[in-house]
């Protein structure tokens, strides 16, 4: 399975990461390039790989 999370941004755009395994939000939010303020909304994916 894989994890991946959505954030929706203020100015409207998307920013998907992949999350690995003990990363914090702080982590998340590094690897985005965002900050928390930039955040309008987050969403959680999780992919199943069996189809």
């Amino acid at each position: 399975m894989n994890y991946i999370r959505i954030f929706t941004l203020r100015d409207g755009t998307n920013r998907k990461i992949k999350i690995e395994e003990g990363m914090t939000l702080q982590d998340e939010l590094n690897k985005a390039g965002i900050t928390e303020s930039d955040i309008f909304q987050m969403q959680l994916v999780i992919q199943d790989d069996k189809i």
